[in-house]
């Protein structure tokens, strides 16, 4: 149905059908007094019945014009109501979308949180294999000969040294 040019027919027949009510009442008045007063004038008898008849012509066309404006209103209710259903499950589906997006969002979250514990737990683990190894080192400095265990003290101090050990160790501990 075409919602924009039906209403404006509609409505110019309207306003046609009420200038022509107002013209044939006016008749009917007019015709109706002569009538009454002269009810043996066939010439008055006959303009009567034909502006009654023409008043009966009008009224049912506008009862017909008012039948199909009621007629396309239930088909642009029926349609309202179509759409609306419609526009329910559409939105129906946006909520579950939208749950959907947010526990994406959330998974990303708690990914990125896994990945930076992930991270620490890696840092804490090479921090205490390297000071372990350097403990290894110190406790082997005390076990053998003087000579080499300042050799070996001083292999483990530039191993710490290189490695970052103490600034790591002191970043991770300012942390907890």
């Amino acid at each position: 149905m075409d919602t924009t040019t039906k209403p404006k027919q509609n409505e110019e027949k309207i306003k046609s059908i009420n200038q022509r009510f107002l013209s044939a009442l006016d008749d009917f008045k007019k015709y109706y007094v002569f009538y009454n007063k002269n009810p043996e004038v066939d010439e008055y008898s006959n303009n009567f019945q034909n502006s009654k008849n023409q008043l009966q012509g009008l009224s049912g066309e506008m009862y017909s014009l008012t039948n199909n404006i009621q007629k396309n209103i239930k088909v642009l209710a029926d349609e309202m109501s179509d759409i609306s259903k419609k526009l329910n499950i559409e939105k129906g589906k946006n909520n579950k979308y939208e749950k959907t997006l947010s526990g994406l969002k959330g998974t990303e979250s708690g990914s990125n949180i896994l990945i930076s514990n992930t991270k620490e737990e890696y840092i804490i683990s090479y921090i205490l294999n390297t000071v372990l190894f350097a403990g290894i080192l110190f406790i082997l400095a005390l076990m053998l000969p003087t000579k080499f265990s300042y050799g070996l003290i001083i292999i483990a101090l530039i191993y710490i040294y290189k490695t970052g050990l103490f600034t790591t160790f002191l970043s991770i501990i300012r942390k907890m």
